[in-house]
């Protein structure tokens, strides 16, 4: 099976991996696959292959449904959207990835995204190449789904006004959703918010550091800016800057919302401190392993009141679990306007590094497992759900892991005790992969 059947999605470079002739299969066997809907919806990001892999989609969906074309929007837009008409929606993005890459990402009627299985089931149809010969369905051009998902917001947040943010939407389809917060009653400052699917800006990825300089330069250059806020392509990702310019990682954005007998799902990457500090707290942490469906899926089944990742993609219970990062924005905004300073949280001084290594050795994860038992470290897998291993010993936490969207393994080390060399730590790390 290619391998553009991803975790959660698919998802390639456009016209190597994910060429014509496959999307066309593609289209057919996702037709065969939501075959007990009379209706499809289609909503874009804007990629320059976006919109010839939506060409392609209805082409081949009118053979099996009436397809409602979204136009252009974010994929917590879909999402959305798939709730309010009660359909699945077909969202074309390669989410955070670099220009070149495209994808879709299927949504079921009730919002949420396919499992691996049946991602894989549609892998399986996509091969069987079955194509139909009548045409039975329509396509529908549907112009007021944007304003649908933005009165959503707008209503949900009524009132919270009178912020002065900085807004970096790079160069995505998140440029057009300014007005919210101008709807609102909130001054917008924006970069990078010209629609370019090349994104010349940086890279449409808020979890590196070297995407969101350009929105740091503009805080600390403005000076009279309360917040600001980056997006990935899709509007799936979050990141945030202090007054001052400073990054607030998604360990520090939760502290605000921490809260007496709230259950909170944590993405393993996560600084560990915070396990502790909900726990001080009166939460409590579900500890899962990155990704929609496992973060999602946790957060529905606890009833979490908030969901987390460390790279940005964030869930709360009232906005039905949908990684909005717009909707995050706004919560993070409403706390604020409740006194939170969110400029001078307290966290426990810690040392951290985050690094991707290409996969030389694919057994990486098992020299992990023995050079954690060899040392003195509790291993953790997450009872096997994880995607690589934890180790864990006192001031001190070593995750390796796969990437599911690259050829790569993350690694991340977090120390709490200053004794602790965790540049030396990394390169032994290193030196299992040769």
């Amino acid at each position: 099976m290619s391998g553009v059947f991803k975790l959660y999605d698919i998802r390639g470079v456009y016209g190597q991996e994910l060429t014509d002739e496959l999307l066309y299969k593609i289209g057919y066997a996702l037709g065969r696959y939501f075959n007990n809907y009379e209706s499809i919806g289609i909503l874009r990001d804007i990629r320059l292959s976006s919109p010839r892999i939506r060409d392609i989609l209805v082409e081949t969906l009118v053979y099996t449904h009436n397809v409602l074309d979204f136009g252009i929007g974010s994929t917590p837009e879909a999402h959305y959207l798939a709730k309010v008409y009660n359909i699945p929606v077909l969202m074309i993005t390669a989410s955070h990835n670099p220009p070149q890459y495209n994808g879709i990402k299927p949504i079921n009627s009730n919002g949420n995204d396919l499992p691996k299985e049946e991602i894989d089931k549609i892998g399986k149809l996509t091969y069987e190449d079955i194509r139909p010969t009548q045409k039975e369905g329509m396509l529908e051009i549907v112009e007021e789904a944007r304003d649908i998902y933005k009165k959503h917001l707008k209503d949900k947040f009524k009132g919270l006004s009178g912020f002065k943010v900085g807004y970096d939407p790079s160069n995505s389809v998140l440029t057009l959703m300014e007005d919210v917060l101008r709807d609102l009653g909130n001054e917008v400052v924006a970069i990078n918010d010209n629609i370019d699917g090349t994104f010349p800006g940086h890279e449409p990825d808020p979890s590196k550091d070297e995407n969101i300089k350009p929105l740091q330069e503009l805080m600390r250059n403005r000076k009279d800016l309360d917040i600001g806020f980056m997006f990935d392509s899709d509007g799936d990702r979050l990141g945030v800057v202090d007054k001052y310019g400073n990054r607030i990682r998604m360990d520090k954005y939760l502290i605000p919302f921490i809260k007496k007998d709230r259950t909170y799902v944590l993405e393993i990457s996560l600084p560990i401190y915070l396990r502790k500090l909900v726990e001080e707290k009166g939460g409590k942490v579900i500890i899962k392993r990155p990704g929609h469906t496992f973060i999602k899926f946790a957060g529905q089944q606890n009833k979490a009141y908030l969901c987390i990742e460390y790279t940005g993609h964030i869930y709360f219970a009232e906005n039905d679990y949908i990684d909005d990062a717009l909707f995050g924005a706004l919560m993070l905004l409403k706390y604020m306007k409740k006194g939170i300073d969110i400029n001078n949280l307290n966290i426990p001084e810690f040392a951290w590094l985050e690094k991707d290594i290409p996969r030389n050795n694919p057994n990486l994860i098992d020299n992990v497992k023995e050079y954690g038992k060899n040392n003195g470290f509790t291993l953790n897998d997450l009872n096997g759900d994880l995607d690589g291993i934890e180790l864990l010993k006192d001031n001190l936490r070593i995750l390796v892991r796969y990437s599911e969207t690259e050829p790569l393994y993350r690694v991340v080390i977090d120390s709490y005790d200053k004794n602790i060399d965790i540049n030396k730590i990394f390169e032994e790390i290193v030196k299992l992969n040769i």
